[in-house]
């Protein structure tokens, strides 16, 4: 299987103080690139006769008018959703979640369906001396990325050659001047055996597709979008961190899928057809003092837990609404 990784980052902070540290992996079949872009971007278009998007809007005008154009060719990012935002812009999130649930129930080729990994670290379980000196969070970052994507390696891609054509990353000015994560994961991996490096370095790009005038540099930055809303719908599930409730109702569209990768994430007669390609999970369950603590935990696979109470978010819209009478 050959493979580009699209990797985006979050720090959130539950309603107790208590810090995760989430790393959000998204993993695209090379094969299946191009159809998979296309598919995301003609969600884009919300002319229910045409269903057809393109990056140019000489390509589009036929079908659609130029500010209803502009208006779509958005950023996805979770936290630009806000409460008076555009009812089409919104319209594109909900048709994106509702495709991130609804892919693999109906795609059974295993070149195409839609791989990702999500693993918050609980970052007051984690001693950061044993991370490096200078107690930095992107120390602790980089030795979980490659873990990750090891991860993904041993239970998605078990019995097959991983050839890693590229690694993108969104932007992150602590990350593209670190001393070592761009190359360390790639060194790292490169040691290991059914795994095959094409690439030198992780590629830092911007997330925000208009950047770019290259169409394939687009659909690397949607890419990056794409991880950035299932992490994002991930963080309003697990911690509630916002009352916006427009950002309630897409974690509410995703909690569906969520629901069974956090209760019955071994399910492999689920209609979502979610195992061996999708898993959200914490890390550790007990806390970590040494390397030989840490050596440790990583073989014990009852330290990615699942231990966190979750609800549908959209009974917060409820809540919230009450609020609004006080």
């Amino acid at each position: 299987m050959e493979l580009e990784i699209f990797a985006d980052e979050t720090h959130v902070t539950d309603n107790m103080g208590k810090e995760y540290l989430g790393i959000g992996c998204l993993f695209v079949p090379v094969y299946y690139k191009y159809l998979l872009s296309k598919k995301l971007s003609n969600l884009r278009c919300l002319n229910e006769n045409s269903k057809t998007w393109s990056w140019e809007y000489d390509e589009c005008r036929y079908s659609c008018k130029e500010n209803y154009h502009q208006i779509n060719d958005c950023e996805i990012h979770f936290t630009n959703i806000e409460k008076n935002m555009s009812p089409f812009k919104l319209k594109i999130y909900e048709k994106w979640t509702k495709f991130v649930i609804n892919h693999n129930k109906f795609e059974k080729d295993k070149n195409k369906l839609l791989y990702f990994i999500i693993l918050y670290l609980d970052l007051e379980k984690l001693d950061f001396n044993v991370f490096g000196v200078d107690k930095d969070t992107t120390n602790i970052y980089n030795r979980f990325f490659r873990t990750v994507i090891l991860s993904a390696r041993s239970y998605y891609f078990k019995n097959q050659v991983l050839t890693i054509k590229n690694i993108y990353h969104d932007n992150a000015d602590e990350k593209e001047v670190h001393d070592y994560f761009n190359w360390h994961t790639l060194n790292y991996l490169n040691n290991y055996k059914r795994i095959n490096i094409k690439t030198d370095e992780i590629t830092f790009i911007n997330s925000n597709h208009r950047y770019y005038d290259n169409p394939s540099e687009k659909e690397n930055s949607q890419f990056i979008q794409l991880i950035d809303l299932i992490l994002g719908c991930s963080n309003q599930i697990l911690f509630a961190n916002s009352k916006d409730k427009n950002k309630i109702k897409i974690a509410g569209d995703f909690y569906p899928l969520f629901k069974r990768l956090w209760k019955r994430p071994y399910n492999f007669n689920s209609q979502y057809n979610y195992m061996r390609s999708q898993q959200v999970s914490i890390f550790p369950k007990t806390k970590i003092k040494s390397q030989i603590d840490l050596d440790g935990l990583f073989m014990d696979t009852s330290q990615f837990h699942n231990d966190l109470k979750i609800s549908d978010p959209k009974s917060l819209i409820e809540q919230v609404t009450l609020d609004s009478w006080f």
